[in-house]
């Protein structure tokens, strides 16, 4: 009898093992898709996602892709912000899936830092539902240009990626070779997304500053004037410590300098860099610190110097051809830009003697 009772009890054991058992399988079972559409939705091609702070991501280009530009996803608790949209719908579609993976928020916002293609095409992704932020000059430019800019490239952009991807076939350099898988990618994305582009333009715009306040953070969306181009926004979270800066910086890549006014960008990078904060998101490159906004500035004073001495010299613009990279810069993407940015240093300098 005795030992009847324990072969009750062990069966019963056993049985509550099982379903206790099964239950955990049958929830792994339940979990598991979610959690794979959720990896499945995140992963791109275009960017890679790295967690800055609890409900704060940077979307940083991956080289080849379609993204081009960095972009900022934040949680505001109730809503979603987008910072800086990509080149392309296809990378914009991608960095929506992984906000609304991320947070089961609608995306109410879209930021563009300024008007460069590659921080405002993915705008037609987010509407209708979402607004778009821009500064007021940011927004004339999107209406006078962008049109005309998606028709021209109908044109020149399969050519220039038919020669991009014959120059990368020959290539045997490999910095040269990442540089032109990058170039390749920012060619394919323009001709390939061109047939679906609509300009889409800003619907809120402000002047100074805009504070938007969310259940979780404040946003602050701050315009600087006469920096990268005439009218830049940088996107500031004070408790974090943390600045999505637009083109405004650049980190291990030579800054477009040429839209812009080299000079007066030194003065808000070095305002930018009093501010209390200690992670500053680039336009280009990776997520960096003040020591990169350092580094930036360094970079345009010697542009500035090397143009000085070619004056001074009485060298002419076309001197500036034979430039050889300074060797603190050669491993720098965007390596093309160095003598832009001198010929257009050059010609500023020139103009004011």
């Amino acid at each position: 009898m005795k030992s009847d009772s324990f072969l009750i009890i062990k069966v019963i054991q056993n049985i509550k093992l099982s379903v206790v058992f099964f239950g955990c399988i049958s929830a792994l079972i339940l979990l598991f898709p979610v959690y794979c559409i959720n990896a499945q939705t995140i992963d791109s091609k275009h960017f890679r996602l790295e967690k800055l702070a609890e409900g704060v991501y940077a979307a940083i280009h991956i080289n080849g892709g379609y993204a081009i530009c960095n972009a900022g996803i934040i949680n505001l608790g109730e809503k979603t912000l987008i910072f800086d949209p990509f080149i392309t719908p296809e990378a914009a579609l991608d960095l929506r899936s992984a906000a609304e993976a991320l947070f089961d928020n609608p995306i109410a916002y879209v930021v563009n830092s300024h008007f460069h293609n590659d921080h405002i095409r993915g705008n037609q992704v987010f509407v209708p539902g979402a607004s778009i932020i821009s500064t007021t000059t940011t927004r004339e430019y999107i209406v006078k240009h962008e049109p005309e800019a998606i028709a021209d490239e109908k044109e020149y952009a399969p050519k220039r990626l038919a020669q991009l991807k014959a120059e990368l076939q020959a290539e045997k350099d490999s910095v040269k070779r990442i540089e032109l898988v990058m170039w390749v990618g920012y060619f394919e994305a323009l001709a390939t997304s061109n047939s679906e582009l609509k300009a889409t333009i800003p619907d809120i715009t402000i002047e100074d500053k805009l504070i938007l306040y969310g259940e979780e953070r404040t946003i602050e969306l701050i315009e600087f004037e006469n920096g990268h181009t005439e009218s830049d926004l940088i996107l500031y979270l004070p408790k974090e410590k943390i600045v999505f800066m637009g083109d405004l910086l650049f980190i291990d890549n030579h800054p477009w300098l040429a839209d812009g006014y080299p000079e007066n960008l030194i003065t808000i990078l070095n305002n930018i860099q009093q501010m209390d904060a200690d992670t500053f998101i680039p336009g280009h490159g990776k997520v960096g610190s003040k020591d990169d906004i350092v580094t930036m500035i360094d970079y345009i004073e010697m542009i500035k110097l090397t143009a000085l001495n070619l004056l001074i010299e009485g060298k002419s613009a076309e001197d500036i051809d034979g430039l050889k990279l300074p060797e603190d810069y050669e491993d720098w993407l965007l390596s093309n830009f160095y003598k832009i940015n001198v010929k257009f240093m050059y010609e500023n300098l020139q103009a004011k003697d």
